[in-house]
């Protein structure tokens, strides 16, 4: 009986064979991610805001060859998503495989997917090499005024924004990691074991309700345009 106890104690404080398993098998990187999402999780039900298709259909964005590409077209797909990203983001290019999924995802059920870059110093020529190197095959757009940072306000690279459009207005259903690849900043599993953006897509095409709708992106900081300016 004594002995059952000790062993049932050793496992709650994380001492147990089981906690000894998984730091051996990834120096407690992966254990320690596990309690931070565990002991702090997004509120569920977390109210997004509606924004109208006159004011989303003026942002206009050039691509990579300086064409003029509208994201919230009014005869467009009512199903969009942007992804904010960056070329130099170590966190952001970690989640390139995660974002091609996601991509085809949305390609599937008639969606429009968009990379965003929010960053001041990318141009059109590092973003365009990027996406050869990185085999991005949806339009790549650039956001030198910051005109969705704005907008959505948005604070790091990578994140994602999922929207959806009924009659004259668009509601941002889910912003947030494409997955839970990274906890925090330096804490990162080998593999995601959750693909939070594809869920919540599946649970749009399926009218089935998006429990969670924001999560804290973990990444690289926009630099603002006019920074230190009023």
């Amino acid at each position: 009986m004594c002995i059952i106890t000790l062993l049932l104690i050793s496992i709650v404080v994380g001492t147990g064979p089981s906690a000894q398993s998984e730091q051996g098998q990834s120096g407690g990187t992966i254990e320690s991610i596990e309690q931070v999402e565990e002991t702090s999780p997004p509120r569920e039900g977390t109210p997004l805001p509606t924004l109208s298709q006159a004011r989303l259909a003026e942002f206009k964005l050039a691509d990579t060859t300086g064409a003029a590409r509208g994201l919230f077209d009014q005869d467009g797909p009512d199903l969009v998503v942007v992804a904010m990203i960056s070329t130099t983001c170590p966190i952001a290019n970690a989640s390139i495989p995660e974002i091609r999924r996601l991509h085809d995802a949305v390609k599937k059920v008639g969606g429009r997917f968009f990379v965003v870059h929010p960053m001041v110093a990318t141009t059109a020529e590092s973003a365009s090499l990027h996406a050869r190197e990185r085999q991005l095959e949806m339009p790549v757009l650039l956001d030198p005024q910051q005109q969705l940072v704005r907008e959505f306000k948005a604070t790091v690279v990578p994140e994602v924004f999922i929207l959806t459009r009924s009659d004259v207005a668009w509601t941002l259903r889910y912003r947030g990691p494409f997955d839970n690849l990274y906890a925090e900043i330096g804490r990162r599993r080998r593999n995601a074991t959750k693909a939070y953006a594809r869920d919540v897509i599946s649970q749009i095409v399926t009218g089935r309700p998006v429990p969670v709708a924001k999560r804290p992106a973990v990444g690289c900081l926009i630099e603002k345009v006019g920074k230190g300016s009023p």
